[in-house]
């Protein structure tokens, strides 16, 4: 049986250039990118351009923020989302008391009370990854940890990763500002929607998407299997997933 077309969404702040920097080199020409940094590029959108190009099926795989807008993709595909990887997911924040173990546990509760302070917060980064992503990126990655704490270090790394920083949020951060405040809000009913074989990859030092959310999201999708990478956080969770998937 031929494999399923990959298709890749990427975290927030990110973009798709986070495929070729952390995908291994056989997979990196392989998946079909999505980029909600676009505005315009809505799930509805993405899952229509997906049923006429595939109708085969495919296989999604949601980073981080990514999960959610891969979730929200495969209701609306049914059963052409035969399987959906969710790698270091953001799980729906109703589904436990996630935010005082998050990295950007204060950015998400200012979207949650305050979304117009938030919207301001999200325009000046906007800026920063346009104009110094570098910078940006050297405060993403101050609390690394596991798996990630080597990949800061990796001046490669950091290059790659501030050019998707620059390329996604610093071109365009209504994509950002959008994304943001519709995860923040209760979107559990999804769950149930969502119809082909689910894969939760999750690494057991990440500080961004802590392991309470994978657990969480394994508990509320019956079917779902958890796969534990030890020692990885974020990134590196992505990494590990990808050389697997591939």
């Amino acid at each position: 049986m031929r494999p399923l077309p990959l298709v890749y969404f990427h975290g927030m702040p990110g973009g798709p250039g986070e495929w070729a920097v952390n995908a291994q080199p056989a997979l990196r020409e392989s998946a079909w990118l999505a980029d909600r940094n676009d505005p315009a590029e809505t799930v509805e959108a993405i899952a229509a351009r997906l049923a006429a190009a595939f109708p085969g099926g495919v296989r999604l795989i949601g980073f981080s923020a990514g999960a959610f807008a891969a979730l929200r993709t495969a209701a609306l595909l049914g059963d052409k989302a035969a399987a959906l990887d969710l790698v270091s997911p953001a799980a729906p924040l109703q589904l436990g008391n996630f935010l005082p173990d998050m990295a950007g546990g204060p950015i998400f509760r200012m979207a949650a009370r305050q979304p117009g302070l938030f919207a301001t917060v999200a325009r000046a980064q906007g800026s920063l990854a346009r104009h110094f992503p570098g910078f940006l990126l050297g405060r993403l990655l101050a609390t690394a940890q596991g798996g990630d704490a080597e990949l800061a270090r990796d001046p490669g790394f950091r290059q790659r990763m501030a050019a998707v920083l620059r390329d996604g949020l610093g071109r365009d951060f209504r994509g950002f500002e959008t994304e943001v405040l519709a995860y923040v809000a209760d979107w559990r009913d999804v769950l149930g929607q969502v119809s082909g074989e689910v894969t939760i990859w999750q690494g057991d030092r990440d500080n961004w998407t802590p392991p309470a959310m994978g657990r969480a999201l394994l508990a509320a999708m019956p079917g779902s299997r958890l796969e534990l990478l030890p020692g990885a956080s974020h990134y590196s969770a992505l990494r590990a997933a990808l050389a697997r998937i591939g």
